[in-house]
């Protein structure tokens, strides 16, 4: 048994640990680097394994998410959230099919410092960097439990029979004249989005989603921004299956957490939150186990994230145009509903006439 006691504001005060785990993370990005910071706090043996060199390691995602939920998870893990944040959004512009324009108002959505945040979490881990963690080859036997925390790749698990992804590109630019807000180009038939996510000192992370692999919008950037610089340009696929459709979730002492069992946002393509949330129900399935039950943690994940599978058919549906307003007006308020309730998670206002319009726009 193990026991992690906070106060009310999520600060870690002490930990009762009876049996120390021996646990292998593959995986250092959101997911591994958070887990391996609260699992090592609780007491347990804990190495982290990284595909990448360690000068090479870098975090994707745009760098943006919830000030509200990334302060709660900064401070689980013994940071100060407002020292990482690069950018306090106030609007968000989204430029849709045929001329549509929308607006949402920001309720703390920010981009922030990805990179150190993640790199001050894993402060005084063991990691082994340049480490491939193949199913194949690791020793998973040496480790009474080993996560799956390598995102998209999921190596360690056995293939989902319902994976869905969309190709990505993205980039890490500066000597912009944009302006400085974040912005969206969402496509026709939800076929994919661009993205322009404003950081700090005339930077910016821009990139684009598309099945189609057209990505527009970025060579209208760099056309707009003639000066701009690209300094970095990542290549990776994003997963839009939710967990209901990535099982299995474990395999023998293996098991998964965050994007690599589809705990992704599916209308936005947003892992960050969702990874995180994950990782807070796999821990909790230490608290009152020697060793946690997968089937008990399974549930947990399943039941945590169920709307994400009407968020995806939605966009299924869309990518297919069959989405018909009346006759799926049950996913359309099942969508609405929950993410109304999680609006502090995403970071800005959850309207129903807008986005009504929204999905009937693309």
């Amino acid at each position: 048994m193990c026991l992690a006691i906070f106060d009310k504001n999520y600060k870690l005060l002490f930990v009762v640990t009876e049996n120390i785990l021996k646990i292998a993370i593959a995986g250092a990005g959101v997911a591994g680097s958070y887990l391996g910071c609260l699992l090592s706090n609780i007491g347990h043996d804990v190495t982290i394994f990284e595909a990448s060199k360690k000068e090479n390691h870098w975090p994707v995602c745009a760098w943006g998410a919830s000030y509200h939920m990334l302060s709660r998870f900064s401070t689980k893990a013994g940071l100060n959230f407002d020292n990482y944040v690069l950018h306090i959004g106030k609007v968000l512009k989204m430029d849709l099919p045929n001329n549509v324009t929308e607006y949402l108002d920001l309720r703390g959505l920010v981009t922030y410092d990805k990179r150190r945040w993640e790199q001050d979490m894993l402060a005084g881990a063991k990691i082994e960097y340049g480490t491939q963690c193949l199913r194949s080859t690791f020793p998973s036997f040496k480790f009474d439990i080993v996560i799956d925390c390598t995102g998209f790749h999921r190596t360690l698990l056995p293939k989902s029979h319902e994976d869905f992804i969309i190709p990505a590109y993205e980039y890490l630019v500066e000597n912009i004249e944009a302006p400085e807000e974040f912005y969206v180009i969402g496509y026709k038939g939800a076929r994919g989005y661009f993205w322009y996510f404003p950081l700090d000192k005339e930077k910016a992370y821009i990139g684009a989603g598309d099945i189609d692999r057209k990505y527009y919008g970025i060579q209208d950037f760099f056309q707009n921004n003639p000066k701009s610089k690209i300094v970095k340009k990542i290549g990776r696929p994003i997963r839009l299956a939710p967990p209901r459709r990535m099982e299995p979730f474990s395999a023998g002492n293996i098991v998964g957490v965050g994007e690599s069992i589809g705990c992704v946002f599916p209308m936005l393509g947003e892992g960050i939150i969702p990874s995180l949330l994950c990782c807070d129900l796999f821990i909790e399935t230490l608290e009152d186990r020697s060793v946690p039950s997968f089937d008990e943690y399974r549930k947990k994940v399943l039941r945590k994230f169920s709307y994400y599978d009407d968020v995806y058919r939605i966009v299924r549906l869309k990518m297919e145009n069959r989405l018909n307003m009346v006759r799926h007006l049950n996913l359309i308020m099942s969508m609405y509903i929950n993410m109304k309730m999680e609006e502090k998670r995403f970071g800005f206002e959850i309207n129903f006439s807008k986005m009504k319009r929204l999905v009937n726009a693309l």
